[in-house]
């Protein structure tokens, strides 16, 4: 399906979901991310950063030289006309003053949107035990190896992203065999797999979105791992927990959000893995965590990303 502009869908092209998306430059990513932000489904927006093949000849690489592309989706409706005008006129805007592309919008039905990047989609080396693989392509992993067998649908999460992939470092380095997990804003479920063929267990994935709920389902139960994740719609309120771990990957202001009950949640030894943030929103989101009762241990990076790992009880603070 060849992409058309937004003049050509007010004309009477028929879809029940709008794509929108724009290259942009890796430094203009943040601000174009935050206007299609406002009106994306759920507030979800997908970036696809730019990859090579890594000098192993199997592994992938994250480009820097290259832009990004932003995506976001939005149901095709009696608003989504007035919607894609307020963004047309935020990235005019936006356009003068960083390197951005054009906005493409095109319609698509829920087969389309569930099956349209799939073609872009390869088994990906995380870590040296960590494979993402494509539901749909063949893969043998090696002793030692997890594969992590996935169709996220529609839903986000397929381990592409950096923040998804510093979740999954870190979850490899401080999950402990038989933690009680909760895995906050799921997506497709793969940090919830992961952290089960990792040991462990039990785990509880939440996500407020029930397209991403039944997505996770889906891939819990092609992994064969009904038994030990259960999946509920909802998110995290007072009340929940202990958890040995909790994986929070999500956007900084619902980090910000959810900073006081995040901080209740784990066990008294627990750990919180906190991804989804940029580099210059860190020591703000930090800051936040840090107040409601959680204590940093380490901060991991790869480009623009960071995630923050933090453990149950408050820094000591000297006089």
């Amino acid at each position: 399906m060849d992409a058309f502009d937004s003049k050509h869908l007010r004309m009477g092209a028929k879809g029940a979901w709008l794509e929108l998306s724009l290259q942009a430059d890796l430094e203009a990513v943040e601000a174009v991310s935050e206007v299609l932000t406002r009106y994306g489904y759920q507030g979800g927006i997908v970036i696809e950063e730019a990859h090579r093949p890594a000098a192993d000849g199997v592994s992938l690489e994250r480009d820097p030289t290259r832009p990004a592309w932003v995506r976001a989706y939005l149901p095709q409706d009696h608003a989504s006309d007035e919607a894609i005008e307020r963004i047309e006129r935020a990235l005019g805007l936006l356009g003068e003053l960083r390197p951005i592309g054009a906005l493409r919008v095109r319609a698509l039905s829920e087969e389309d949107w569930a099956n349209a990047w799939k073609d872009h989609y390869s088994i990906l080396h995380v870590s040296e035990h960590i494979v993402v693989v494509p539901a749909w392509k063949r893969f043998r992993p090696r002793p030692g190896q997890v594969a992590l067998r996935l169709d996220p649908g529609m839903a986000f999460g397929t381990g592409i992203h950096p923040t998804t992939q510093l979740c999954l470092r870190s979850l490899e380095r401080y999950l402990r065999r038989g933690a009680r997990i909760l895995d906050l804003g799921t997506g497709s479920g793969i940090l919830a797999i992961a952290a089960a063929k990792l040991g462990g267990g039990p785990i509880l994935a939440v996500d407020k979105d029930p397209i991403a709920v039944a997505a996770a389902q889906a891939n819990i139960r092609r992994n064969r791992l009904s038994a030990r994740i259960e999946v509920r719609e909802g998110t995290l309120v007072p009340g929940m927990g202990p958890y040995d771990l909790i994986l929070a990957n999500l956007l900084a202001p619902v980090l910000h959000e959810l900073a006081g009950v995040l901080a209740q949640a784990p066990a008294p030894e627990g750990i919180v893995i906190a991804s989804g943030v940029l580099s210059e929103q860190a020591g703000e989101v930090t800051a936040a965590l840090e107040a409601a009762g959680l204590r940093r241990v380490e901060q991991v990076g790869e480009g623009d990303w960071i995630a923050l790992v933090l453990a149950a009880g408050a820094a000591e603070r000297t006089a």
